[in-house]
């Protein structure tokens, strides 16, 4: 197996050597930037497997890139993960929709470091090892609904997320955009909080031209980052 490489874009030389030598030390393959062009370059040149980035930095910031990255470079689906010395909902959405995966805060603490990056590059492992040409399908317990509905919106697909266990639903997808959603008596967004809530069991997605009306009204964004509250709300009760 390829050793998994990893850029890292700061303007700050502490701040890149500090996490050069934690991902390192950890078998990692580094490549850094001082700056969003020069990543930008790095990235469609080494395609790196995944990809943290500071959010400000001279001559194009963090949000620029990973706006990049998504829409105009050779690794669009690349893991992302930003580094902010500030934490507010405000950035935070602007992060993920430029299409950021995850943040960080500084100072860096080495183990949330480690986790992250581990927990990125293997769940991109699994979208990538269940994708097909026509259909995706696998186990919630191994891909969240979550994951499934960012990787389509990511590559801008088209088609019905299938829930199948002890609860059915439907989720639909245009172009990469949530469209509309069912499960039971729930429809719209609170269909899909339903089924993230509560959904166990297997998934398929059926890529496919959908024309049933639509019913969510919320940006998709907005509802993956709804979504992912539910989820780390029942994570940590499942963990309690």
């Amino acid at each position: 197996m390829a050793t998994p490489k990893i850029l890292i874009a700061d303007d700050n030389p502490s701040v890149l050597k500090l996490m050069q030598i934690i991902l390192k030390k950890q078998g990692y393959s580094i490549i850094t930037a001082e700056n969003g062009e020069q990543a930008f370059e790095l990235a469609n040149k080494e395609k790196p497997d995944l990809i943290i980035s500071d959010m400000m930095m001279p001559q194009m910031d963090g949000l620029e890139l990973c706006w990049m990255i998504r829409e105009n470079s050779e690794i669009p689906t690349v893991p992302f993960i930003f580094l902010t010395s500030f934490k507010d909902e405000e950035t935070e959405i602007k992060g993920f929709r430029a299409g950021a995966d995850q943040f960080l805060n500084k100072p860096i603490e080495r183990k949330e470091l480690l986790r992250s990056v581990e927990a990125l590059l293997s769940r991109h492992d699994r979208l990538v090892a269940a994708s097909g040409a026509d259909a995706i399908s696998g186990e919630l317990k191994d891909l969240s609904i979550v994951e499934v509905v960012q990787m389509m919106n990511l590559n801008k697909k088209s088609g019905i997320l299938h829930i199948h266990g002890n609860i059915e639903g439907e989720i639909y997808l245009k172009d990469g955009q949530i469209h509309a959603a069912e499960c039971g008596a729930d429809k719209g967004e609170q269909a899909i909080y339903t089924l993230v809530e509560k959904a166990t069991g297997k998934f398929n997605f059926e890529i496919a031209d959908v024309n049933v009306d639509r019913n969510v009204n919320m940006s998709t964004m907005n509802v993956i980052m709804e979504a992912c509250r539910i989820m780390d709300e029942k994570n940590l009760e499942d963990e309690s």
